[in-house]
């Protein structure tokens, strides 16, 4: 097996076999708008007697909690059917994310693709330890990427963008049976209302900080108003 696609807009996918093992390179951003489409290519991906899969999650640009939530029931998967599910290479902002939601302890996560392949050296999480431990220490959004410096949120992009998130609560507490993100989208709420609009930008961070910790049940609604939130939010210098 040699292929190549497109899981979701933002995310591509491509996968080979070597010695039995799957190894499947990730690009672009795994979030909740991409989580189901992936689940369900991933999980493609496993049969009894080829259940061994590697994530190279080097070229990951961003990642939330959903999105790492969907790896981790598909290693639940593969071990069921006698097979691992391993990351190799995670980038910074996997490692971040892995960190601050406790999921390093369900994802073995290996410096190399050769390394996760044969299983040399045992798992590592040093790398992903110390970029949340750097996070947790000197705390920033959630969707903070590499690359040029960001300019403050355009006003206007972002009060739209946050009017069709909360035109959607009802979705985002459906997808939120813990109320979790009950207080950030309160205050989501109290911010748009008002004409401040550093405080709106503020809410609108917390908000997508509480998506790198918390994973959602998948919902298009909720998806599709994130991903819009964080565009309004992630504008870089030309």
């Amino acid at each position: 097996m040699d292929s190549a696609t497109t899981v979701h807009r933002g995310l591509d996918l491509s996968a080979q076999s070597k010695g039995g093992i799957t190894i499947a390179e990730l690009t672009g951003e795994l979030d909740i708008a991409n989580a189901p489409a992936l689940r369900e290519q991933l999980l493609s991906f496993l049969r009894p007697g080829s259940s061994r899969l590697v994530i190279d999650a080097s070229k990951v640009s961003f990642c939330d909690a959903t999105g790492l939530a969907v790896l981790v029931s598909t290693a639940r998967r593969a071990k069921l059917l006698g097979g691992f599910l391993r990351l190799a290479a995670v980038s910074p902002q996997v490692g971040q994310v892995l960190e601050i939601t406790g999921l390093h302890r369900h994802l073995p996560n290996f410096p190399t693709v050769h390394a996760a392949s044969t299983g040399a050296c045992g798992a590592q999480y040093g790398k992903a330890a110390a970029t949340g431990r750097a996070a947790i220490a000197h705390p920033g959004p959630a969707d903070r990427h590499a690359g040029p410096p960001r300019v403050p949120a355009d006003a206007g992009e972002l009060r739209g963008a946050a009017a069709a998130l909360l035109a959607c609560a009802d979705a985002w507490h459906d997808a939120d049976p813990s109320r979790r993100f009950t207080p950030a989208l309160s205050a989501m709420a109290c911010a748009r209302h008002g004409t401040d609009d550093a405080a709106l930008d503020t809410a609108a961070r917390s908000l997508l900080s509480a998506l790198g910790r918390h994973p959602l049940t998948s919902s298009p609604a909720v998806a599709a108003t994130a991903t819009r939130l964080r565009h309004a939010l992630i504008r870089q210098v030309g």
